[in-house]
């Protein structure tokens, strides 16, 4: 930028009197101010200093390092041990805290939380990315306390990377995320919310286990494990324990997908509204003891069948425009290193169900070659 130099209105295109024709000796800035009179400078509106020598613009200042984890506004972790710091302090605090989305973090062992709470608590982490670099453990875990009442966890907006969404050999995390109560109803962990977690690269995606209930899943998004997706699981009754069961769960679009097992390996006490399942090896939902209830889900050259339920339960309803759609032949593929190998079989049906278990408003959509193979009902 050769001088000299003139004040442009931005508003109007228009250059500014008397500040045409600037000039000043070499090595010395040009800077804007304002202030209340002609004459009376007082604070300055450039957000640099225009260099005479070169016409550089010195950076804006980057203002003073991140605090401690306060609460009272996002933070920042630059690394492990801050991401750790941070995400404790919610816990002990049992606040919500929030995350700067600008962060990514990799972490050598899994997070375990715990609070003594009746109230909400947990973190918010405007969809800042953690990234498992350990090996058979979890990525983020969090833990029911004896003679605790948890309520209110609370995890929204997480991206969590189990290191293994590369080359799915089961080298990575044993799940991106665990919400675990072996305890029961002696340190249960309800009344929670998991709202957009997206988990990737890890055994299991995200499992709930044990005394966890009266909680919701909204939005979850699961792909690239080298088992199920999402795992909902009872534990062993144990001395201390009483009732470790997964109970009242319910879950808004899951969107499970690409894993070498099935999408969902439920439990029976759970609601399913809306859900994706694209080519799982084990298929999309698999119910041993049956499922209460499940609603407007999909699934694409995912396993023999979109459901496959063991049992009818206390009453199995699956309802409301489920579909199947499949070319008959496409399915979940593994790669060795040198060859893929198929994983699973190809998609026939919507249902593979006991007696009792009601399915309607399904439908199947066949875009292969040839005869259609598909049904609602496998026989």
């Amino acid at each position: 930028m050769t001088p000299p130099y003139k004040l442009v209105d931005m508003a109007t295109g228009q250059d500014v009197p008397n500040f045409v024709g600037m000039d000043t000796a070499e090595g010395r800035y040009i800077e804007v101010y304002s202030g209340p009179a002609a004459g009376a400078p007082d604070t300055r509106i450039s957000d640099g200093a225009l260099l005479r020598t070169d016409g550089q613009i010195d950076p804006p200042d980057p203002g003073p390092e991140p605090l401690p984890p306060t609460g009272e506004s996002m933070d920042y972790p630059k690394n492990e041990e801050e991401l750790r710091a941070c995400l404790a302090f919610y816990a002990t605090n049992t606040i919500v805290g929030q995350l700067d989305p600008r962060t990514k973090v990799e972490i050598s062992s899994p997070i375990v939380l715990s609070a003594n709470s009746g109230r909400p608590w947990g973190v918010d982490g405007n969809y800042a990315e953690i990234i498992y670099r350990g090996s058979g453990d979890d990525v983020l875990r969090v833990e029911g306390i004896a003679n605790v009442n948890n309520r209110g966890l609370t995890l929204k907006n997480l991206v969590l990377d189990g290191g293994d969404g590369g080359n799915m050999s089961g080298g990575g995390a044993a799940s991106c995320l665990r919400v675990t109560a072996p305890l029961g109803d002696n340190g249960p962990i309800y009344r929670f919310q998991l709202e957009n977690i997206h988990c990737s690269g890890a055994v299991n995606g995200i499992v709930l286990e044990g005394g966890v209930y009266e909680g919701e899943i909204r939005g979850a998004y699961i792909e690239n494990c080298t088992g199920d997706g999402m795992v909902l699981r009872h534990m062993p009754q144990t001395p201390e324990g009483k009732a470790p069961v997964v109970s009242n769960i319910l879950i808004w679009h899951l969107n499970s997908s690409r894993n070498y097992g099935c999408g969902l390996l439920s439990v029976y006490s759970v609601y399913l509204v809306g859900g994706s399942f694209v080519l799982n090896g084990g298929g999309g939902v698999v119910a041993p003891d049956g499922i209460r209830g499940a609603l407007c889900v999909n699934g694409e050259n995912t396993g023999e069948s979109v459901f496959k339920l063991g049992s009818n339960g206390y009453g199995s309803v699956i309802s409301g425009g489920g579909e199947a759609s499949s070319d008959g032949a496409t399915v979940c593929r593994r790669w060795d290193g040198s060859q893929w190998h198929d994983v699973g079989k190809p998609l026939l049906y919507y249902a593979d169900v006991p007696d009792g278990v009601i399915v309607d408003q399904a439908h199947c959509s066949y875009y292969g070659s040839g005869s259609n193979p598909m049904a609602v009902l496998k026989p």
